[in-house]
């Protein structure tokens, strides 16, 4: 088990500390008697990673600060950060692979204007109607293509095009669940631990992620925040190169 983990992803902490956050103000009477106006208590925790490449810090940053949007679809075509669809299409129905998801007519398509970037990682499951089977899909900006964590050809009928992520509608693909962009790209060492993680479960609704791991008893719900970045040199994949330390901060929802 590593120390720590978002979202089933490792991350490389070489130092942290914890600090209990009190809800409350407490406060001494007239006569100096103390009086508790604690009402409950949160955990924040700060963590320095290890040198990181320069695309492993933009990944990191990313993830740590929960950049982009993920859509759930039980109830509603809208993102976790409150985005509407462009276009008004499709239907949503239940048992999907986690809850509820989402239909497209054969050649139809709906696109949500995540504003992703030149760089970044979509995720998410389509229903093989030929094999009958929900399978995990990855697709990045560098043309890198993962199905259930194995290289793949397709990208699933997912386009990013503009910033903006459309699903269409095809013969045999024509049922999604649990949508995720993420304006970053995710490095391919990330890639296993993303396959295992999102096969299982449905992504954390963004800004919000699943801190797990050896720090803590059991798993947390969390925000991120990266405060700093210190410029390092060191040795990556047999090269010197100028990387950074990441320092940030989750707190306990």
């Amino acid at each position: 088990m590593p120390f720590l983990s978002l979202n089933g992803i490792t991350v490389p902490v070489v130092e942290g500390r914890r600090r209990q956050v009190s809800i409350g103000t407490d406060s001494r009477s007239f006569s100096g008697v103390y009086r508790l106006g604690r009402r409950a208590t949160r955990q924040e925790w700060e963590f320095k990673t290890g040198p990181l490449s320069s695309v492993e810090a933009l990944a990191f940053r990313g993830l740590i600060a929960g950049d982009g949007h993920a859509l759930a679809f039980d109830g509603d075509t809208f993102t976790s950060r409150g985005l509407a669809p462009s276009t008004a299409s499709g239907d949503l129905f239940e048992a999907a692979r986690f809850g509820g998801g989402f239909e497209l007519p054969i050649g139809v398509s709906c696109s949500w204007a995540m504003q992703l970037g030149p760089r970044w990682t979509t995720l998410h499951h389509l229903f093989d109607a030929a094999e009958g089977v929900w399978r995990q899909v990855l697709n990045r900006s560098d043309g890198g293509r993962w199905s259930q964590g194995a290289p793949a050809v397709t990208a699933g009928g997912l386009v990013v095009s503009g910033g903006a992520l459309s699903l269409t509608g095809t013969s045999n693909l024509r049922r999604f669940d649990d949508v995720v962009g993420l304006p970053f790209i995710a490095p391919d060492a990330w890639i296993p631990e993303v396959a295992a993680w999102h096969s299982a479960r449905a992504w954390s609704a963004l800004p919000y992620l699943t801190a797990g791991g050896a720090f803590s008893v059991g798993e947390t719900k969390v925000l991120g925040e990266v405060r700093d970045g210190e410029f390092v040199e060191f040795i990556h994949e047999g090269a010197r190169v100028i990387g950074e330390r990441l320092e940030f901060t989750l707190r306990e929802v």
